[in-house]
Order: C-alpha cells, then structure tokens, then sequence
C-alpha cells in the first residue's frame, strides 16, 4: 500500500511538472538564417530573444546537401559568436564552389544555438534555422 501510495504521488507530482516548451527552464530564443550570396560567400544569422538581439551566443554554421545516396546531410561550415546586434557571421573565401563535395548536391545551410551554460547572466534555450545559398 505505502509503495502504491508513493507511486501515485510521483506521477502526480511528474504530470504536474511536465513542460511544454523549454521556457520553463530556459529563456527561449529564435534565430534567422539570413541568405547567402556572393564571393566570399557571407553567412549570418540573427541570435534573439523576445525580439532583443543575444551576444555572445556561439553559432553554428553546417552545409544541407543531398548526399550521393539521396538522403539529407550535412557538413558542419564553422562557428561563430554573436555580436551586440545577436549576429554571428562567417565568410567563405571560396564563395559556394569551396562548399561542394562529391556526390553531394547543395540545398542551403542550416544554422544551430546551443546553450548549456548561462550567458550574459541567462540560461537561453536551442534554437534552430535554415537558410539558402545561391
């Protein structure tokens, strides 16, 4: 009875504290893949939260590619920190063509937030976001 009585409670107390997005322990974020374009070719994306820019927020850049087996892959560009404007850039001398690779056909860039430590005094949330390359 003690062990059935236990149990009830602590699925009571896990229903009850069940999140529905990460806000409950983080601040979330949002993050825009701007389009890149051009020789070099200029990646950059805009690190937010509640619509105010994020600095210092570290970005990760990745290729998206159709692999020569015809699924979604993607090779990690580089990383890059937010300034006071939350945007992260990174150029690629070699404009698109430095980005291909056998096989693979290029589809755009995907660009990832992860925070696990506080920054600027925040626990911010993931976020993620794709952008285009021409």
């Amino acid at each position: 009875m003690l062990i059935r009585n236990l149990l009830l409670v602590l699925l009571a107390v896990a229903t009850s504290t069940v999140a529905t997005a990460c806000g409950a322990f983080c601040t979330d974020t949002a993050l825009e893949a701007r389009p890149a374009s051009g020789t070099p070719l200029v990646f950059e994306a805009v690190l937010t939260s509640d619509g105010s820019p994020v600095s210092a927020g570290r970005v990760a850049f990745y290729t998206r590619a159709t692999g020569p087996n015809g699924g979604e892959e993607g090779r990690l560009i580089a990383q890059a920190t937010s300034g006071s404007d939350g945007v992260a850039r990174h150029a690629v001398e070699g404009g698109k063509p430095a980005l291909d690779y056998p096989g693979a056909t290029l589809n755009g860039y995907k660009v990832t937030f992860d925070n696990l430590d506080k920054l600027n005094g925040v626990r911010y949330c993931s976020s993620t976001a794709e952008g285009s390359i021409s």
